[in-house]
């Protein structure tokens, strides 16, 4: 009798990747075990020849299953959920599962790259400057995108100031406003049962919160209760206290505070 064996699932990531925590939401909703593999984006694993054959985009989640490889978290969320057994994740309805698809596609196109040039002209900036300025300029040089490069320089030395910084809160605020008015349909963001477009808006509204920008739903009821739902489910504790860092966290609200009025001002004029 030949032994059935279970096909090999890894995950590539590093801990406080935003859509890293999107794939980890997923395969915890579904009860799915992988092997993790945790990568430190500091010491240049996501540019290693053996990681870059994964993953040439060079950046994290990364599925592997059973030897085939599949990037990008969105396409990473709705693999899991179609190729594993648990809780459907996507409605059977066609207009529910269209409107989880607008969600994932959103969390890419928009919601990323304003959370990446939030995160890092309100927070990521603080340890960027203090290293030497021989080593700023070559950490400036190790991007290779010219575009990203000048977005990446302008974030950390002009911080909340920065268009891309203002530009990226302008964006994170519409997406609570938009997640408010939707909720006010359902308890969940497309449908009545928690689903990818619920672990998809969930990292985002975490690292708002983890600057203590809170705030920025304010009379928001509808937000806020799911908010308050979210945090309650099991999946939220296994991946957001997978890695307890209470000096970063404790960092990262400090640095919230210190631009907060700045921040509230900056929107009153979006």
């Amino acid at each position: 009798m030949i032994e059935e064996v279970e096909p090999m699932l890894e995950l590539y990531y590093f801990p406080t990747a935003t859509c890293g925590y999107k794939a980890r939401l997923t395969l915890a909703e579904k009860g799915v075990e992988c092997a993790h593999r945790v990568l430190d984006r500091d010491a240049g694993d996501l540019l290693t020849p053996a990681y870059l054959a994964l993953n040439p985009n060079a950046v994290v989640p990364t599925l592997v299953h059973d030897g085939q490889v599949v990037i990008e978290s969105s396409i990473i969320m709705v693999y899991i959920d179609e190729a594993f057994d648990g809780p459907a994740l996507r409605s059977g309805h066609p207009l529910e599962r269209a409107r989880c698809a607008a969600w994932l596609k959103k969390a890419d196109d928009a919601y990323l790259p304003a959370l990446g040039a939030v995160t890092y002209g309100v927070f990521r900036r603080n340890e960027v400057l203090q290293q030497s300025p021989a080593e700023l300029e070559a950490y400036y040089a190790a991007i290779p995108d010219p575009r990203r490069r000048a977005q990446r320089r302008s974030v950390v030395e002009e911080g909340i100031h920065s268009r891309e910084v203002t530009n990226g809160l302008g964006t994170l605020r519409k997406m609570v406003c938009d997640a408010d008015a939707t909720l006010r349909d359902g308890p969940y963001l497309a449908g009545d049962n928690y689903g990818l477009a619920d672990a998809a808006l969930t990292p985002f509204v975490s690292r708002l919160a983890e600057l203590g920008f809170e705030w920025m739903w304010d009379g928001m009821p509808y937000l806020d209760a799911w908010w308050r739902k979210i945090q309650d489910r099991k999946s939220f504790s296994t991946v957001f206290e997978a890695f307890p860092n209470p000096a970063r966290r404790k960092a990262m609200k400090q640095a919230g505070e210190d631009v907060r009025e700045d921040a509230i001002r900056i929107l009153s004029g979006h």
